[in-house]
Parts: C-alpha cells; structure tokens; sequence
C-alpha cells in the first residue's frame, strides 16, 4: 500500500511541472516578439528617417507651391476696361464668322470674371487643392486618370499597408519610445484609415464600371475637393 501522501507529493510535481511550462512559454513568447522587433528595426532605422525626412520635405515643397500659386491666382486684379476715345467706337463683328473676323467668343470666359479662390489649411489640405489647380482637364488626360481608377481596392490594401507600416513603424518608435510592437502596430493601422496611401481613401469605382462612370468619378472628386477648400 502506497504511503500517506504519496498522491499529494504527484500533485505538487505535476502542479510545479505546469508552471515550469508555462513560464518556459511565456519566455518563448517574449523572445520571439523581441526577435519580431529587432527585425523590423535592424539596420533600417537610419535609412529610413531620412527617407522619410525627404518625403515630408517633397509634401511639404509642394503644398508650398500649390499654396503661393492659389494666392497668386486670387490677387490678379482684374482687367480694367479703357474709355474709347469720342468718335473711335469701336464695334465687334457678329455673326458667322465673327471670332475669326475679331469678335469674342460667347462661350469664353469674360475677362472681367470673378477669380475664383481657395483656402487650405494643413498639409492634406494643401496637397488636395495642389490636385485641384494642376489637374490636367483636357479629354485625353482626364481619359488617362480615369483608366488609372481604383477598382480592386481590397485587392491592394494588404501590400499597400505593410509598405505603409515598413516605412513609419521606425518614425513612430522615435515620437513614441517604450510601446510593444503590437501597440505601434495598433498606431500605424489607425494612422493609415485616414491616409492618401490606403487604396480605400483614393478615388474607387465598381469593378464594371464604364469609362463614362469613372470619368463621373473624377469629376465629383475634383467638386468635392473644390467645395472643401473654396475661401
């Protein structure tokens, strides 16, 4: 017959076992996040704040632009019309044939129009309206934009947010130091839902979609953005 205690003595083992266990688990787990960082932070850390500093440096030049430009566009006076001399009355052609005979165009803006000014603040901002006032609006470049549209945006958002994710994840553990990986992860995923990169934040049509449907697409983007932006 087994001694007293015996049972017992099986019990504290096997408990001590299971605890051995799980702390051998918890160590496993804790080098391979250890591993996982200093894979994504070896050797890139470097290369790619300077990337980076040079992107925001290229935004931030053109928004500049876009922005000087909007402010040269809003303060052209405009054209002050001059009093004919008496007697010199001088009289447009109508008609057929009066544009080539000299006279104006009525479809044609007047060059006494109201210019048309918008404001942005911030450098989304001023990258939308650098979209708006270079925009190309002739038939075959607005042809071109519109066969570039987004269909498949699911399809591109994998890939589009791990490039995403390589290149700030490095930036994001300098402004927030001492975070797990998986709480800059969290940061970098938040971050990217509202970011011009996210294939889902660009203009999208339907996978059918016409070209006439994606030319619509184009043009209510360029209204939405001149509507948020108009001063």
């Amino acid at each position: 017959m087994a001694p007293k205690g015996g049972n017992a003595k099986k019990e504290s083992g096997r408990a001590k076992k299971a605890e051995n266990q799980a702390k051998k688990q918890e160590q496993a787990a804790a080098e391979r996040e250890r591993i996982e960082e200093d894979k994504w932070g070896k050797g890139a850390k470097a290369s790619k704040i300077d990337k980076e500093e040079k992107r925001k440096a290229d935004l931030a030049r053109k928004a500049e632009n876009a922005r000087l430009l909007a402010e040269e566009e809003a303060s052209v006076p405009s054209k002050v019309k001059t009093v004919p001399k008496a007697g010199k009355k001088n009289v447009k052609p109508a008609g057929p044939g009066a544009i080539s005979a000299g006279g104006s165009d009525p479809s044609a803006p007047s060059a006494d129009a109201e210019i048309e000014s918008f404001h942005a603040t911030g450098l989304d901002n001023a990258l939308d309206l650098l979209e708006v006032v270079t925009a190309k609006t002739d038939k075959a470049s607005m042809g071109t934009q519109a066969a570039q549209i987004e269909r498949h945006p699911e399809r591109r958002f994998k890939a589009a947010f791990e490039a995403y994710q390589e290149r700030e994840l490095p930036n994001l553990k300098v402004e927030h130091p001492g975070l797990r990986l998986q709480q800059y992860k969290d940061l970098l995923h938040k971050q990217f839902q509202k970011s011009t990169e996210n294939p889902f934040n660009q203009t999208t049509v339907v996978y059918d979609a016409t070209k006439e449907d994606k030319l619509a697409a184009l043009q209510a983007r360029k209204a939405a953005v001149e509507d948020s932006l108009r001063s």
